[in-house]
């Protein structure tokens, strides 16, 4: 009961105590918690016209102990026949008990009377007025089980079995229905029954609006001015658990294999930036016995030397191709393998830009690696541990995606209580790095960011899940991204420039490496005479500003490489497609609501061209708010 019928209540009741003398009912009165209104007698009256009769009940405690001088409310409906009662309202007696007299009218009627306490659920007199001869049926309900039965709807029908009642979501459309009662302890009853043999009661009881228990009794004998008894035991239905909510996802995507082409490349192009290995000259036999053989360079001198060298020469190239057209389809960038393995001033496959442009190199890689690693070592320390560290956490991030999203379960619509409509929403990733600059070096730093600022098209998909035992299913559904966007946002705006503070590749390092000083260095390699002029060196076929300007062409081609190895992708709308399954957990046993979404697991393919089905994760839910 609201606060403002309390407040009404304890007026009227002043009003009459004080009229009367008596002791004032106090609405307040904590035995009201758990009072509850019976009926004395028979909840089903059936009356001749213009026949009187006595409606009574008793308002007791949780306890079952009278409750004295509350004020109970009669109703009587509009189409009562011209029945009336004696009262619309009264006091309960000592003993707990209120009483009007019910006079009927002249003509056919069936009605309830509504009889209100002021705290506890009203109750349900059945009247049928009639000048013939009428049967009436009372039902008392029991249950065994332990679900909380908020809702309990009983169903009369003539010549239909309880067999034929299969689908109780769906039960036929019947003769009466007793006003709903918010528990078993109701006693549901029907007046002006006609005579019969064939008369079937039902019972549905709900929790949170899911059918939980359910009763039926048929072959029901009905006779005339006598009043049928019908016991009914509600069973447990199977229920669904309550998946309905808004739910709060953290899912991890592994992509493995099915990595889109453009992402994989630019992996592996951060991998070739950091694969070190010794530079010793082996060539043809592992001398040093270090295990490795042959020794193709060390990064990232032989990143940037490779990136360098292809300003003077290409090689790999395909027969007929020059320098201008050599498409250098198997030389993948960092690889200086061919330098140790080949004759560059006469191999085919290498083309150079001008006379001399590739065999010089054969003299001067190893030179230009050490003095690039030394100039970058010197202003980035351990720069081939830390930035294998962070290629590494990207990779990780990429390959095993964490994203969060946002999972809205409606409830279902009627007769379809296993199909509840949803809508999937991305929402943020979250990456994971090591900072090389972080003191002490190498703190973990998680950065989270919105998947709509970094090239997500479509983050939102709406379906129809399912619910089989405890088992969600969610339906294949999908959402149209942009992998090169993101593989470019998490690396510029994370590792370059929340990491080292620079907006691309080419920048960083520029600022790493003196051109000057490698120019030079190159020039002296290449010319090998010797001068107190760095490079200057009769017939040399590089001057010291040409080997400069390549160094500084070099290292923007190098930016370029790494942040271009995906660039012809940032268009291609790719789509990813999944698929998911949940297990209800922390489920209420009073009304089915799940408080946990566990051992959710994600399958699915990833289209960028060539479509996959390697797609696999997990995730689990959390509930933000009940539907």
């Amino acid at each position: 009961m609201d606060r403002a019928r309390l407040l009404l209540v304890a007026v009227v009741a002043t009003l009459v105590a004080a009229a009367c003398g008596d002791e004032t009912f106090d609405p307040m009165d904590p035995r009201l918690e758990g009072a509850r209104l019976e009926i004395v007698g028979s909840p089903a009256v059936n009356l001749r016209y213009g026949q009187t009769t006595e409606l009574r009940v008793r308002y007791v405690d949780a306890d079952g102990m009278p409750i004295a001088n509350a004020p109970i409310d009669f109703d009587l409906p509009a189409v009562a026949g011209g029945s009336r009662l004696s009262a619309l309202q009264t006091s309960t007696t000592s003993g707990g008990e209120a009483a009007v007299d019910l006079t009927a009218g002249d003509s056919d009627a069936m009605f309830q009377v509504q009889v209100t306490p002021p705290i506890g659920d009203d109750v349900f007199f059945d009247i049928a007025v009639s000048d013939t001869d009428l049967g009436t049926i009372v039902v008392s309900i029991s249950y065994a089980g332990d679900r909380d039965l908020n809702r309990v709807d009983t169903f009369l029908y003539d010549g239909v079995s309880c067999s034929s009642l299969t689908d109780v979501s769906l039960l036929p459309t019947a003769i009466r229905m007793a006003p709903s009662a918010s528990s078993v302890a109701a006693m549901p009853a029907f007046a002006g029954v006609p005579v019969g043999n064939d008369y079937t009661v039902a019972v549905r009881a709900q929790t949170g609006g899911v059918n939980a228990a359910f009763g039926c009794r048929d072959g029901i004998v009905v006779q005339a001015r006598e009043e049928t008894a019908v016991n009914i035991s509600l069973m447990d239905l199977e229920i669904p658990p309550d998946f309905a909510g808004v739910w709060d996802l953290d899912n991890r995507f592994d992509f493995g294999g099915a990595l889109p082409g453009s992402v994989g490349t630019f992996v592996d192009v951060l991998d070739e930036l950091t694969d070190d290995s010794s530079i010793d000259g082996e060539r043809f036999s592992d001398e040093d016995m270090d295990g490795v053989f042959p020794e193709y360079g060390q990064d990232p001198g032989a990143f940037v030397t490779d990136v360098v060298m292809r300003q003077t020469c290409r090689w790999r190239c395909a027969s007929g191709e020059n320098y201008s057209t050599c498409s250098e389809t198997d030389h993948r960038l960092g690889d200086l393998s061919d330098l140790y393995l080949q004759d560059f001033t006469s191999w085919d496959p290498a083309q150079s830009r001008f006379t001399g442009g590739c065999g010089g190199w054969e003299f001067a890689h190893t030179l230009v690696q050490m003095q690039i690693n030394d100039t970058i070592n010197r202003f980035l320390p351990d720069f081939v541990t830390n930035w294998a560290l962070l290629a590494g956490d990207l990779a990780r991030a990429i390959n095993n995606a964490h994203i969060t999203s946002i999972l809205t379960i409606n409830r279902p619509m009627a007769g379809a209580e296993f199909d509840l409509p949803m809508t999937h929403e991305l929402q943020e990733m979250i990456v994971v790095v090591r900072d090389p600059t972080s003191e002490p070096p190498g703190l973990m730093r998680e950065f989270r960011f919105s998947l709509a600022d970094a090239g997500f098209r479509s983050l939102e998909a709406t379906e129809t899940l399912t619910v089989e035992g405890t088992t969600l299913t969610i339906p294949e559904h999908s959402f149209n991204l942009n992998w090169g966007e993101l593989v470019l946002y998490i690396y510029r705006e994370i590792i370059l420039n929340e990491i080292f503070g620079y907006m691309d590749t080419g920048a960083l390092l520029a600022d790493l490496i003196d051109c000057t000083y490698v120019g030079n260095k190159i020039v002296e390699g290449v010319c090998s005479c010797e001068t107190e002029i760095p490079g200057d060196c009769d017939g040399c076929i590089i001057s010291p500003s040409t080997a400069r300007g390549y160094c500084t062409t070099g290292l923007t081609a190098t930016g370029g490489a790494i942040e271009g190895a995906i660039a012809g992708f940032l268009d291609s709308e790719g789509t990813l497609t999944i698929r998911g399954t949940a297990e209800a957990g922390m489920v209420n046993e009073s009304n089915a609501q799940v408080g946990q979404l566990n051992m959710g697991v994600w399958a699915g393919r990833w289209g960028e061209g060539m479509m996959t089905d390697n797609i696999t994760g997990t995730f689990t839910g959390t509930p933000r708010s009940a539907m």
